[in-house]
């Protein structure tokens, strides 16, 4: 359910974890306490994350008992997942194509858009629902929805079912939006009211809108695929030709 990307020593988290993949059960080689989860080898702290999204749940509530660990060449994939939910960490990081669900929750309601990465572009939907069960539509491919979801407790039963969806799809979760990040360059953008302009790449746009393009673009990196921000770069222009 949550993903985490640990930078680390890998040839030690191999030998930890006796090979490059492994579901194991919280508590052993994956430890949560409080908000930080940690790669533990030999009963020594390997590498540790501070999780930020997890400072507004208990993960226990939903049932999180273990993990799917993964290791790539600089550090280490960390995902928690419940006991009913799909595993396939490894097909989700390099699996083709890639399917980003990105969702920003609002006052407004769910916005909703779609990217479909891998070998080709699309723009597969945009558009607004009351609900995040009623807005995703699984597409064919290797799915991630990303949920961007404000700390209150308005929007509690939306929490609940974003986990749910979780047993069968595989979901990030943020708390903060990340309006004021470029999705062309990846720099800083000036906050403007509820605009935000990029100096360097002249995009202005609202904050809302940018947040959910950002949090595709952070996804598509963290889980390693840096090659298809180009393509995501190209979904926005196709989306934008005027910005």
């Amino acid at each position: 359910m949550f993903t985490y990307y640990l930078r680390c020593d890998a040839e030690k988290a191999r030998e930890a974890l006796d090979g490059d993949y492994k579901v194991v059960d919280l508590g052993g080689a994956v430890r949560v306490v409080e908000s930080f989860v940690t790669l533990y080898a030999g009963g020594v702290p390997l590498c540790m994350y501070k999780s930020w999204r997890m400072t507004y749940t208990d993960y226990q509530i939903y049932g999180l008992a273990k993990a799917e660990v993964f290791v790539r060449k600089d550090g280490v994939l960390v995902r928690l997942v419940r006991a009913d939910e799909k595993v396939g960490l490894p097909e989700l990081v390099e699996g083709s194509p890639l399917v980003v669900h990105a969702m920003d929750v609002n006052e407004n309601g769910v916005m909703y858009r779609v990217f479909r990465i891998g070998g080709y572009v699309e723009l597969a939907a945009r558009g607004v629902a009351g609900g995040i069960k009623e807005a995703f539509h699984p597409k064919k491919g290797v799915n991630l929805l990303i949920v961007d979801l404000p700390i209150s407790p308005k929007f509690q039963h939306l929490l609940g079912e974003a986990f749910d969806l979780a047993r069968e799809h595989f979901v990030e979760l943020h708390t903060t939006m990340l309006s004021d990040v470029c999705p062309l360059c990846g720099g800083r953008m000036e906050k403007r009211g509820r605009l935000v302009r990029c100096p360097q790449c002249k995009v202005q746009l609202s904050r809302d809108v940018n947040a959910v393009w950002a949090l595709a673009r952070n996804i598509v990196r963290r889980l390693g695929r840096e090659q298809q921000l180009a393509e995501l770069r190209e979904i926005f222009r196709l989306y934008y030709p005027n910005v």
